[in-house]
């Protein structure tokens, strides 16, 4: 393939990469399409008689890797359009009272951990999970961007706990 001299793409943010609408709800087999259209327009291989064209591919076709990354799972497509439409996806937002409560007794749980209570303790975070994956896509979808970051807060929480479970 001649692909000639590479000019870079507009990448002001992954959305537009792809040429898609900035929203939360978007078509995996389009999203995956357009990945692999933008992975085979930018393999560096097509562009190794010229270095600065294969830099501009190398570059691009790692951002396309990303985006793609991105976009294409739940939690990281809410967070980065979270990101895009308030400047930033961490604020000084505090978390509901209960859900610190229920955090700090999950916490004493793995902090007194047997075999028998593992399993409790997993299923619980699991359940957890589950609601503010299903809260995430909520807020998301109608762009409720405060409530989202609780959420995605709220997830992140939970991930952390889950790791601490699996480590100990």
């Amino acid at each position: 393939m001649d692909a000639g001299k590479l000019i870079l793409p507009n990448t002001k943010d992954y959305f537009s990469f792809y040429g898609l609408e900035e929203k939360f709800i978007i078509d995996p087999a389009e999203l995956k399409q357009l990945f692999l259209e933008k992975s085979k327009l930018y393999h560096p291989d097509f562009y190794l008689a010229d270095a600065e064209s294969q830099n501009i591919a190398i570059s691009t076709s790692a951002y396309n890797n990303l985006a793609y990354k991105t976009l294409g799972a739940d939690i990281s497509r809410a967070t980065y359009l979270l990101s895009l439409k308030t400047g930033s996806e961490e604020k000084s937002i505090q978390l509901p009272q209960a859900f610190l409560m229920e955090m700090m007794e999950l916490n004493e749980m793995i902090d007194e951990i047997s075999d028998d209570s593992r399993y409790d303790i997993e299923d619980q975070i699991l359940v957890l999970k589950k609601t503010a994956l299903e809260s995430i896509r909520q807020y998301a979808s109608e762009e409720i961007w405060t409530s989202l970051q609780i959420e995605i807060l709220k997830w992140r929480y939970l991930e952390r706990l889950e790791n601490r479970l699996n480590e100990g």
